[in-house]
């Protein structure tokens, strides 16, 4: 978790004290969350809070969990073969998001994360640690992995906390390429062909599609 929050923070994707990763626990009924107000890029693995997954009262830790702890938990009582959460506010993301652009797979990189294949959905907007952006993010995420909150920034799922990482990395990645073409003309998805033939790796890989 301190490695993935280390590399989110590298990645420029969480300024400041935005972003939180979490971790499906072993027993299945716990989450493992970043606490609110500390830098993914200077977080400390003794800093991490234990957040039972139905009740969302802390099991373990000393400080506040993140804010957006509703929709983390909401999303692992939604999707069970989850078991990493990663939200970020990446620029070229949010950039896209304040224009109604949605997010497409148009480039090689989403090879790094076959299961983006599925599409990149965009979410109801919601105030931040609200029910009503829980239930809006569940919404989005039920049949795939990443999504766009308007105004706010992305939010992806993987079987691990790593595996979160690096869709929530290609979908900025994408981003930056879409809003570069866009100022030249408008940019093409990839082939369906080839789409599909993503989902088929990502099954293959055993990753989160």
């Amino acid at each position: 978790m301190t490695e993935v929050s280390r590399q989110l923070s590298a990645e420029g994707l969480a300024p400041g004290t935005s972003g939180n990763v979490s971790a499906r626990m072993p027993d299945a009924g716990t989450c493992l969350i970043k606490p609110t107000g500390v830098s993914l890029g200077i977080v400390e693995p003794e800093d991490f809070i234990v957040v039972d997954i139905e009740t969302r009262e802390i099991i373990r830790g000393e400080a506040r969990p993140s804010m957006e702890t509703p929709f983390h938990t909401t999303l692992y009582r939604l999707r069970p073969e989850a078991g990493g959460v990663v939200h970020v506010h990446p620029p070229y993301a949010i950039a896209l998001s304040l224009i109604g652009e949605e997010i497409k797979p148009m480039t090689m990189e989403v090879f790094d994360a076959p299961g983006l294949a599925r599409g990149i959905t965009t979410s109801r907007y919601a105030p931040p640690g609200s029910e009503e952006l829980a239930q809006s993010l569940g919404e989005a995420l039920e049949r795939c992995i990443a999504t766009l909150m308007p105004h706010h920034g992305v939010t992806a799922l993987g079987r691990t906390p790593e595996e979160a990482a690096t869709n929530a990395i290609v979908v900025e990645r994408l981003a930056f390429v879409q809003h570069r073409a866009l100022q030249v003309g408008t940019p093409e998805p990839l082939p369906e062909s080839t789409l599909k033939q993503l989902l088929e790796t990502a099954r293959e890989r055993g990753l989160l599609c």
